[in-house]
């Protein structure tokens, strides 16, 4: 509640970003009234109605508490379960509550109950029906009970994680920031806890998807799988998942290459040999796109040697001179490079050739040379270096030696 008469100051001290502070403006300015509300938005990084990963964890035991007494006793709740959320026609009250039903039942320790997996398999169709529904809500209770189903049965769930992730991925592109926050929260939740390789197939082939929300979320997804994962739970999927990224780093989407080079950085932990494959596979945009990510990562260091030579090439140029140069005379140097094919560096300082060189005084050094001039104590010609040496490079390699040019 604002009151026009407060002042403005003592509702924007206590504002955080231009959002906020530019919707209270505009609300002071516009309405008329002494009293008024004002709805500022959610605070989520979804946006409003959006739910993330802290809110299934709250609604994974804020559910009613019950009791098993039998195993029998079990199945027949299971059992009514299942056709509440078999059938689309009953009261989507109801089908909420039956959803809670089923996280009530793993609070209370259903899993250690013989059949509970097989009256499990079973809940399957339901499931998806669930997250299929039309209703935020319905579909909102679907995916935390299919993310507390992964969370505590791990593995066990292997069945019910690989029949429920496809139509988890139709919610990633829905309009409704509910529906699409929370297929993505569950998501993330069955890669985190349920490692079946199974699963693997069903993220890279989203990865390809018409939408561009799919694409970049998968990417995010196939992130974070080679997080969590294991290289022994990867292994079989290793050539797809190479060129699952390899597609993924040459993405028409931006937010989606820059996913796709996380994941590059995952699968390098894991199989470093195809990795530095697929880099030199890259063309040298990429290559460099690739490079600076890398940098910025802190891993540039663990690039292959090749990548690196255009950096440490330069590298080397800066680097002091070695004692046995600095230790030998100029009289001596003269005379090594004059007996030698090879052309030396003296104890100047050495600078790459460059096209934008002295034009006068190439003219001069080419004027010299075509009158026979032969060189003088402390100089060197460029006609006393044999072929192959840096004078045989042409006028745009040029290099200074003791305020010679050659």
């Amino acid at each position: 509640t604002l009151h026009r008469s407060t002042p403005v100051s003592y509702y924007l001290d206590g504002c955080h970003g231009n959002f906020w502070r530019e919707n209270i403006l505009v609300a002071l300015r516009r309405r008329p009234l002494n009293i008024f509300y004002i709805y500022l938005g959610s605070s989520k990084e979804g946006g409003a109605g959006a739910v993330d990963e802290d809110d299934f964890i709250k609604a994974f035991t804020d559910v009613p508490t019950v009791q098993i007494y039998s195993s029998r006793e079990l199945e027949e709740t299971l059992n009514k379960i299942r056709e509440i959320l078999s059938d689309d026609k009953h009261d989507w009250d109801q089908r909420t509550n039956a959803l809670k039903k089923v996280r009530s039942l793993l609070v209370a320790g259903a899993a250690q109950y013989d059949g509970f997996f097989q009256h499990l398999r079973l809940l399957d169709g339901a499931f998806k029906l669930s997250a299929k529904d039309l209703r935020s809500q319905v579909v909102r209770e679907a995916c935390i009970t299919v993310a507390h189903l992964s969370t505590v049965l791990g593995n066990k769930f292997d069945h019910g994680a690989e029949a429920i992730v496809p139509t988890l991925f139709n919610l990633v592109p829905n309009s409704a920031k509910v529906m699409a926050t929370s297929g993505c929260a569950a998501i993330r939740f069955i890669i985190r806890h349920t490692h079946v390789p199974r699963l693997i197939p069903l993220i890279t082939s989203n990865c390809t998807s018409k939408s561009v929300a799919v694409r970049r979320r998968s990417f995010e997804f196939l992130d974070l799988l080679l997080q969590e994962w294991q290289t022994h739970s990867l292994e079989r999927h290793a050539a797809v998942l190479v060129e699952t990224i390899k597609k993924g780093i040459h993405d028409a989407d931006a937010e989606a290459r820059v996913e796709a080079r996380k994941a590059y950085l995952g699968l390098r932990n894991h199989f470093p040999s195809e990795a530095e494959t697929l880099y030199n596979s890259l063309e040298p945009p990429y290559q460099r796109s690739l490079q600076t990510y890398l940098k910025n990562s802190g891993s540039i260091a663990s690039l292959p040697q090749s990548d690196r030579s255009s950096s440490s090439s330069q590298e080397s140029l800066n680097r002091p001179l070695s004692s046995k140069w600095s230790a030998a005379s100029p009289a001596s140097l003269a005379g090594r490079v004059s007996g030698s094919s090879k052309s030396v560096p003296s104890l100047g300082t050495l600078q790459r050739s460059r096209s934008d060189i002295d034009v006068n005084a190439a003219a001069g050094a080419k004027a010299r040379h075509a009158a026979g001039q032969t060189a003088g104590a402390g100089r060197l010609s460029a006609a006393g270096l044999p072929p192959g040496s840096y004078a045989s490079l042409g006028k745009g390699n040029i290099f200074t030696i003791q305020g010679n040019i050659f």
